[in-house]
Formats: C-alpha cells, structure tokens, sequence
C-alpha cells in the first residue's frame, strides 16, 4: 500500500498537480506492528454433484442412521435412472445395532428393490468405509458377517459398482431420518416423494450442485 501512495506522490510531483510546498513536513515510512495479527480460518467451499449413471445404469443412493440414546436406526435409499428420474425411494427403521451396521443394511435392502428396474446397479453412500467393504473381497468386522454374506450373493447375481459421495449430495439422508422416526416402511416414487426431496430431485435433473461448506485447517 506504501508503495502505491509514493508512486502517486510521484506522478503528481511529474505532471505538475503537486507542488513540494504540499508535501512539506510529509514522511514517507512503514509502521510494522508490534505483534502478530490473528489469522482468522475462512470457510472452504466446495461444489458436490450428484452424477446420473450411464444408460442402462440405475444409481441406488442410501443413508442408513443410528441413534445411540434410544437404540433406534433407519435407512433411506432412492433409485433413480440415467435421467435423474425418481423410479423409487424408500424410507424404513431396521433391526441395527450400530450406524455401520445399518449403512450396511440399507445397501441390502435397496438392492432388493433396485433390481426390479436393472440388474446393473450403481451405489452411492456417504459412508466411505462401507463402500470400501462393496468393492472389495472383505467382509469386515464379525458382527457384519450375515449382511455380507447377502450383499456378496448380490453381486454375484448383480453387476454391481459403489462409490462415494459426500452427504451435502446424498439425498437419502433425509430419507433415513424419516425411517429412523417411523414404524413402517414407506415406498414413494417420483410424485409422492416429500416436497424438498423432490426439489432435490429436480435439482439433479438440471445438474445443479449442492454447496458444501467446511473450515479451513
């Protein structure tokens, strides 16, 4: 900034618009403070889009969710086609004792249910362990063992990809509270879906992302 008042200061003096009576007295010099000034974090932001899959692909979103304080877990999952179109979604509690467990299960379920449309199924989770699990040979901790079994007879049957993506993109994650809060399993399509997911949907259509936003370290 110094630097830019003493070049102005010199211009002037140049083209005549300041005289040296005008800066008579006037020190040119930088005060450095005395101390270190707080460098504040500034919050990062990053663009998520949700990928529709390539024709024949449909894509299988799921979130399971588990509350420690009442025992209780849920899931959600939502298929949709190489267009973005709602073909069917899901919100339902589950018999789980851990989120690791539930995300597990939610898979299983919405697999079930995917298949009715392709048999080449595309799945995203926000729970990047479990995805990990999908794609290769292991079956994780004991207590997973009989839902890795169903999920391995799946791909066995299934032609079956697992990625990740983060949950400001994950639509089920709200599908998932809504099973963690309810009794029953609830299957919706593309008109009954609740209002904001099918916003949401929408959105995906268009190929707007969603906005994720986290403090720099």
């Amino acid at each position: 900034m110094v630097w830019q008042v003493q070049m102005f200061v010199q211009n002037s003096l140049a083209n005549g618009r300041m005289k040296p009576k005008h800066r008579k007295g006037v020190q040119m010099r930088i005060a450095f403070p005395s101390h270190a000034g707080i460098r504040r974090s500034r919050p990062l932001v990053m663009p998520i889009k949700w990928i529709p899959p390539d024709e024949p692909w449909v894509k299988l979103n799921t979130n399971g969710a588990f509350f420690e304080e009442t025992s209780k877990a849920g899931g959600g999952r939502i298929v949709q086609d190489h267009a973005g179109k709602v073909l069917a979604a899901f919100a339902t509690p589950l018999e789980a004792h851990s989120a690791f467990e539930a995300e597990h299960l939610v898979i299983h379920h919405g697999l079930v249910i995917a298949s009715e449309f392709r048999l080449t199924i595309w799945v995203e989770s926000d729970a990047a362990q479990t995805v990990r699990l999908l794609n290769g040979p292991d079956w994780g901790p004991a207590h997973l063992c009989r839902i890795m079994a169903l999920l391995a007879n799946h791909k066995c049957n299934f032609t079956i990809r697992a990625s990740f993506i983060h949950r400001e993109g994950n639509k089920p994650t709200y599908l998932a509270k809504m099973g963690l809060n309810g009794v029953d399993f609830q299957r919706m399509n593309g008109c009954s879906l609740p209002r904001h997911l099918k916003a949401m949907a929408r959105l995906d259509e268009m190929g707007v992302p969603n906005l994720r936003i986290q403090e720099e370290d």
